[in-house]
């Protein structure tokens, strides 16, 4: 919306048929294909906030509220089947388009959370829970995400779930060392961690970039709660 509005002549463009737009998994299939495939696959376009979770399609209520013409969007497929094949130049020959999804989705069915009721944590610049749910969308009443985890071809049944994101984990250490330069290594963190007992009741919310779940709050900043004079690195 932002892009097609603040570009001039990017909207007739697109009413025209000439733009094409999508995630970053669309992008790289129209690369990888010599721009024969537009397509994603139902995890990525489930976060788009232009996607019914439910049918599985782009929801035309969503695109007219946001003034988004359907047809630059991506074709939405599985998350596993043969969508085309690579440009023959780029391998030195034609190699199948197989696979799709989107981050945590592909890390929950990674860490083989195949039943529902499984569950995975991913520690990493930010920290992300994820729940099967199996096939039915199941809403929350704690504020966490109801999103699609994955579809396992064409006729196979969509798998759902829930999740939970922190936005800062890892990150919080880079500007640790990057921003406060208190650290030289990343590594170093664990040892100044381990040269005090407790906190003593010093509270760090990293919220550099907003609350995830169950707030979703972009607007929220981070803070650092229960300094005294006593205070050190180590509590931090």
């Amino acid at each position: 919306r932002h892009l097609l509005r603040s570009e001039p002549g990017l909207l007739e463009r697109a009413r025209a048929g000439e733009l094409c737009v999508g995630t970053v998994d669309s992008w790289l299939a129209w690369r990888l294909s010599g721009g024969r495939l537009h397509v994603t696959d139902v995890s990525n376009a489930s976060r788009t906030m232009l996607f019914n979770i439910r049918r599985l399609e782009w929801d035309d209520e969503l695109l007219a509220e946001l003034g988004i013409p359907r047809s630059i969007l991506p074709e939405v497929r599985s998350s596993s089947e043969v969508y085309g094949m690579t440009d023959p130049a780029l391998f030195g020959a034609p190699l199948p388009i197989a696979g799709i999804a989107g981050d945590q989705h592909a890390a929950t069915f990674g860490q083989a959370c195949f039943a529902p009721g499984m569950a995975k944590t991913t520690y990493g610049t930010g920290a992300f829970l994820m729940l099967n749910t199996g096939t039915d969308p199941v809403p929350s009443a704690n504020g966490l995400l109801t999103t699609l985890g994955w579809q396992l071809g064409p006729d196979a049944p969509a798998t759902y779930a829930l999740e939970g994101a922190v936005f800062v984990a890892g990150a919080a250490v880079q500007w640790f060392r990057d921003g406060l330069r208190a650290i030289r290594e990343s590594g170093e963190i664990e040892a100044l961690a381990d040269s005090v007992d407790d906190t003593d009741g010093v509270y760090l919310v990293p919220a550099f970039t907003g609350l995830g779940a169950p707030w979703w709050d972009p607007y929220a900043r981070g803070t650092i709660v229960g300094l005294t004079r006593g205070t050190g690195l180590p509590e931090l």
